[in-house]
């Protein structure tokens, strides 16, 4: 099938009404009816600013963190526009992508 991966990118710390960015783009997704995603920790990154961010042996609340989805188009558009509606600050990447699903999912 074909589709698109998109990935949200942000530190542990940033944080959008209270709540950690990446939480708040996982609850849109999953209002979307979108329901698998893939979330990972990274051990460093550097943001537009030059900024780095990394996780630190007493501090991880800069840690680099990803949200991955694999989507049709319909509702990748429809997930990019939902977070982008909030204003949040977060970055985003969305490349497309051939998928497949063996078995039981």
């Amino acid at each position: 099938m074909k589709g698109f991966e998109i990935i949200f990118i942000a530190p542990r710390s940033r944080q959008h009404e209270g709540k950690p960015v990446l939480d708040v783009v996982a609850d849109i997704a999953q209002s979307q009816g979108i329901k698998r995603m893939t979330r990972r920790e990274d051990a460093a990154g550097t943001g537009s600013n030059g900024h780095s961010h990394s996780a630190h042996f007493f501090e991880q609340a800069d840690e680099p963190q990803e949200l991955m989805f694999v989507v049709d188009g319909g509702e990748a558009d429809k997930l990019m526009r939902a977070v982008e509606d909030t204003e949040m600050s977060v970055f985003c990447l969305r490349r497309q992508v051939d998928y497949w699903q063996y078995g039981e999912g």
